[in-house]
């Protein structure tokens, strides 16, 4: 049997060296992919939590200044009107956080979020389109004709583009 030679024996263990090597940084790329993927994945189900948990906290006073301000660069609100808008708002935001708070309470007691029935659905539209009459009757005495036109205006192009009007949330203005 022959003996390789130096240079045979050096070839080969540079071959082997440099297949381990490469096995090796292989298994660490493939490693840290792994770990970045699974990093990637916990922080988005946090955010998504966390996102939860802020909609569930709604601070209705914060909610109804963000609205009023919304409405103050569209429509140039004088003070009185500022005001009386703000206390509309803040007024909508408690009764919708109570009414979440309730639905809240409701799932949690029957252990499960229950879709509501057909006439609960219809019931809940019409409180929710008196709201909207009641709410459009208000703003018709506090703003000014032309003012009241341009909301007017907001609420048509909302509809229009699949989207509820939330009290003064209008296009490029903020939310």
């Amino acid at each position: 049997m022959l003996k390789p030679g130096p240079r045979v024996l050096l070839s080969s263990f540079i071959a082997v060296y440099l297949s381990n090597r490469f096995l090796k940084s292989m298994k660490k790329t493939i490693f840290l992919a792994m770990a970045m993927i699974v990093a990637v994945t916990a922080f988005s189900q946090e955010r998504q939590r966390g996102g939860q948990a802020r909609r569930r906290q709604i601070n209705p006073e914060a909610m109804a200044l963000a609205q009023t301000k919304n409405l103050q660069e569209v429509l140039q609100l004088d003070s009185v009107q500022y005001q009386a808008i703000f206390l509309m708002n803040y007024s909508d935001a408690m009764a919708m956080q109570d009414s979440m708070k309730a639905r809240r309470e409701r799932a949690e007691r029957d252990g499960k979020r229950v879709q509501p029935t057909d006439e609960e659905r219809k019931a809940r539209a019409e409180v929710m389109k008196k709201r909207m009459e009641v709410r459009n009757e208000q703003m018709k005495q506090i703003l000014t004709e032309e003012q009241y036109n341009k909301y007017l205006e907001y609420q048509k192009k909302s509809m229009h583009n699949g989207r509820r009007p939330r009290g003064g949330r209008f296009p490029g203005g903020g939310e």
